[in-house]
């Protein structure tokens, strides 16, 4: 059970591209791929899963991720555009579960309208977009934007199944990771939880703050832990 749990937030951890310097309204990530293990409760996986970004032309791109654990298996993808210097989500689609019972979920951001669209667990509804909101894809290019911005306080929000949730962000310290891939400095962030038995640590590549190179979980007992063992730029 304890490796479903795992799985179950990686959407929060995740690693999008390579960075160009290129002109602010263009998309400033490359193609890209990053492997991963993780720990639950000292149970080891390691080959988790990946995750990649794909151009699809005209400034529209793709991540996708996938990851599995014993008979468990995550699949997610989020299809945006690049706007006004940020992404700007259009849709999300995630199944998880066992061959036996998937859980599905899907949104779909109509701009024009200003309404969010989703489908979770069978139920349909709708909510109001704002501006700068992010899926749980999108979300961690926008976080890589912010603290490569030099902002020790980031906070933005995302819709996530049937909910939204305004999600923020500390900046500790940079220190120098031991990692599977090598020795890499990273930039090293506290998630603020509203549920105090809920703590959430994540260091980001320093030169890449997209790729997240390690993260840490702990909740209510239970001991998450997801480490990067390697990364291609295209």
């Amino acid at each position: 059970m304890s490796l479903l749990r795992v799985l179950a937030f990686f959407t929060l951890l995740t690693m999008m591209a390579g960075i160009s310097r290129a002109d602010a309204e263009t998309m400033p990530f490359s193609p890209f791929t990053a492997h991963y293990r993780g720990e639950a409760n000292g149970m080891s996986v390691k080959n988790l899963g990946s995750r990649k970004l794909i151009s699809l032309g005209q400034e529209r791109y793709r991540i996708k991720y996938d990851a599995s654990a014993m008979i468990y298996s995550l699949q997610e993808q989020s299809e945006f555009v690049w706007q006004d210097g940020q992404p700007k989500p259009l849709e999300y689609d995630s199944s998880r579960g066992t061959f036996l019972k998937k859980r599905e979920n899907h949104i779909k951001f109509d701009w024009q309208s200003g309404e969010g669209r989703y489908v979770h667990k069978k139920k349909k509804g709708t909510f109001e977009l704002v501006d700068g909101m992010q899926d749980p894809l999108t979300s961690t290019l926008l976080l890589a934007l912010e603290i490569q911005a030099g902002k020790a306080k980031i906070q933005f929000m995302e819709a996530k199944d049937n909910d939204q949730e305004l999600r923020k962000f500390i900046l500790l310290d940079k220190p120098t990771l031991n990692t599977p891939a090598g020795k890499i400095k990273t930039y090293h962030l506290k998630r603020l939880h509203d549920d105090k038995k809920r703590q959430t640590e994540i260091w980001l590549h320093h030169d890449y703050p997209f790729i997240p190179i390690k993260v840490e979980q702990n909740d209510d007992g239970d001991h998450f832990l997801l480490e990067l063992t390697g990364f291609d730029l295209d």
